[in-house]
C-alpha cells in the first residue's frame, strides 16, 4: 500500500496542465482497434469540437503506460477502459480515480462495478472454447477435460502475463479446480503465449487445434472462417468486464463524465454489441451470433474472488509461471 501511496502523491502533483480539459480528453483502451474506430466515428457528432485522443494496447500495456506516468509525475489518460478489473481494485483502493455515480449505476449488476462509484463494467467479453472443425470430430465439452491426456499436444491459451482477460480466465479456473489444473495442462504440452488473436492464429495453423480464447475474436470470423467451432463449455463460459473508469487528471472533470454517460446510452452499447461483446446494461440483446448470456452457465464471481485476487495476484502469475514454464 506504501507505493500506491507514494503513486496518489505524484499523480495529484502532476495533475497541472495548460491544455483546456473541456476541449479534448485522452482514453486509455484494451477494446480492439476496430471498436475504438466504431466508437471515435459515433461519439464524435456528438461531441463536435472535441478532440479525442485514443491509446489502444493490451490491458498490461494500458496498465504498465499509466503506472509509469503516475511515477514521472501525472497520469495523462482522462478514461481507463480495460480488462484487468484486478488493476482497476488497486487503483480505487489507492485513492486514484475519480467517484462519479453514472445515471445507469444502478442497473449494473452489484459484482461489476466498485460501490464506492470509482468504476463499473463497461462491457462485458467472455472466454469459451473454439476448436478446428476438421481436425477435432469430437470437440471437449468443459475446461476440466482439457487436462485429460486425450488433449496432449492439442491444447492453446493465451498468456495471463500479459493479457487481463488470460489472467482473469486463469485465475477463475485456478480457484475451481486447483494449481494441480494448470500442472495437468503444462504436461499435455499446453502452448501458454501471446493473446487471443494468437490463440486463434495455433488453432487455425492446428499448431494446437483447440484453445481458450475471447468469443468476440470468433464471432468476428462469422463467414470468414467456419472452420473455427464454438464451445459454451459446460462447467461455465468465464465472464470478463471491460471495466471503464475516470482519472484525477483534471481538476475539472465534466466532460469525462459527459463521455462516460455517452458510453453507457444507447448509442455506446450498441457500439459494444457491434464489437460482440454483451452489455452490463438490462434490455440489450446479445451480440449477433451468440446465445443470451442468461442462457449460459458461468462461473461465480464473488467479492472473495476479487479480494483475494487483487491482493495475491503477483503470487499467482509467479506460480503460474513456475507451473507452466519451469
Amino acid at each position: 500500500m506504501r507505493i500506491f501511496f507514494l503513486l496518489f502523491i505524484l499523480l495529484l502533483t502532476g495533475c497541472q496542465t495548460s491544455v483546456d480539459p473541456d476541449k479534448e480528453i485522452w482514453i486509455y483502451t484494451s477494446m480492439y482497434k476496430d471498436t475504438v474506430a466504431d466508437l471515435d466515428k459515433e461519439i464524435r457528432k456528438d461531441f463536435p469540437g472535441i478532440e479525442f485522443h485514443w491509446y489502444q494496447a493490451g490491458s498490461e500495456e494500458i496498465a504498465a503506460r499509466a503506472n509509469g506516468e503516475i511515477m514521472a509525475g501525472g497520469i495523462r489518460a482522462d478514461m481507463l477502459i480495460s480488462s484487468d478489473r484486478f488493476w482497476y481494485e488497486e487503483l480505487s483502493r489507492a485513492g486514484m480515480l475519480h467517484r462519479y455515480k453514472t445515471t445507469v449505476f444502478d442497473q449494473i449488476p452489484d459484482l461489476l462495478k466498485k460501490s464506492d462509484h470509482t468504476y463499473a463494467a463497461l462491457a462485458l467479453p467472455v472466454m469459451v472454447l473454439t476448436y478446428h472443425k476438421e481436425a477435432i470430430k469430437n470437440p471437449p465439452k468443459t475446461y476440466l477435460e482439457m487436462g485429460n491426456p486425450e488433449w496432449k499436444d492439442k491444447f492453446t491459451t493465451g498468456s495471463p502475463l500479459s493479457s487481463g482477460t488470460n489472467f482473469t480466465t486463469m485465475a477463475m479456473l485456478q480457484k475451481n479446480y486447483g494449481w494441480e489444473y494448470f500442472e495437468k495442462l503444462r504436461n499435455n504440452g499446453t502452448i501458454a503465449q501471446g493473446g487471443n488473436s494468437a490463440v486463434i492464429r495455433r488453432v487455425q495453423t492446428l499448431e494446437r487445434p483447440v484453445g481458450w480464447v475471447l468469443l468476440e475474436d470468433l464471432l468476428r470470423l462469422q463467414g470468414k472462417d467456419d472452420r473455427l467451432g464454438i464451445v459454451y463449455p459446460e462447467d461455465g463460459v468465464v465472464t470478463q468486464a471491460n471495466i471503464m473508469a475516470i482519472t484525477k487528471r483534471h481538476p475539472n472533470r465534466k466532460l469525462a463524465e459527459k463521455v462516460a454517460e455517452w458510453l453507457y446510452s444507447k448509442k455506446g452499447q450498441e457500439a459494444v454489441l457491434r464489437s460482440y461483446m454483451y452489455s452490463p446494461l438490462p434490455g440489450y440483446p446479445a451480440p449477433r451470433g451468440a446465445p443470451p448470456l442468461t442462457t449460459l452457465k458461468t462461473f461465480e464471481w464473488t467479492d472473495d474472488f476479487i479480494k483475494k485476487t487483487t491482493d495475491e495476484r503477483t503470487d499467482i502469475k509467479d506460480k503460474y509461471m513456475e507451473i507452466m514454464f519451469q
